[in-house]
């Protein structure tokens, strides 16, 4: 995991992500981008919530460019894809390579969406997404339950939770078909309450769910260098 939490790692995270110093104040609701610079010159504290975003979206640049590479290596065939049975090696070249685009969609998405600039209509919208476990383990060193704030796609949030959380096969919106749902995800409105300067944002009413389950197939895949 890539840290952004030095002004030199902020200004290449930055620098990295394409953004202008002002378009990284809009992105994280500060008033323009001398404050960026202020943070960047070792002047001024870099703010959580501020790492926490450019960490989130620089691992998911640094998933694209993994991917970018295994799928390369894949089509080239450098490398291929498959599992060992009884019968022989069973290729799985071409579903990998399916599985593996499909997650770079997925992961574009988040980035997309974590790095958009806020809607000027003065709406300021955001979501509350909260992530269940659907059978609650009730062990104390386990996790049932995770939430994240943002304006955000269910598939973005999902892409949040697996990395920031340790589900490191990833996770997806679940279809009827393949094995049980694991997990559900609640969209939620946001309550918002003023206390002194700022705002505390809490989860209300359920807008929508979804059953969600982990990836059937980690992308890293079983593979194979070839010559």
């Amino acid at each position: 995991m890539t840290l952004v939490r030095t002004p030199e790692a902020l200004k290449d995270a930055r620098a990295s992500l394409g953004l202008s110093a002002d378009a990284l104040a809009k992105i994280v609701r500060v008033e323009d981008g001398r404050t960026v610079r202020r943070w960047e010159a070792g002047e001024r504290e870099i703010p959580g919530p501020v790492i926490v975003i450019l960490e989130a979206a620089i691992g998911y640049l640094d998933s694209i460019k993994l991917i970018d590479t295994q799928l390369a290596m894949l089509r080239s065939g450098k490398m291929t894809s498959g599992e060992t049975t009884s019968a022989g090696r069973i290729d799985q070249t071409d579903a990998d390579i399916e599985r593996l685009t499909v997650s770079r969609k997925s992961l574009v998405e988040a980035l997309e969406i974590l790095t958009r600039q806020p809607a000027n209509d003065g709406s300021d919208r955001v979501h509350w997404y909260t992530l269940q476990r659907a059978t609650p383990l009730f062990d104390p060193a386990q996790k049932d339950e995770w939430s994240i704030p943002g304006e955000l796609s269910p598939e973005a949030a999902l892409a949040y939770f697996a990395k920031h959380e340790g589900f490191d096969e990833g996770l997806e919106v679940a279809n009827d078909e393949g094995p049980l749902k694991e997990f559900v995800l609640e969209k939620r409105e946001v309550l918002r309450r003023q206390v002194g300067a700022s705002q505390r944002l809490s989860a209300g009413r359920v807008i929508q769910t979804y059953a969600v389950r982990r990836h059937l197939r980690s992308y890293a895949g079983n593979w194979v260098m070839t010559e």
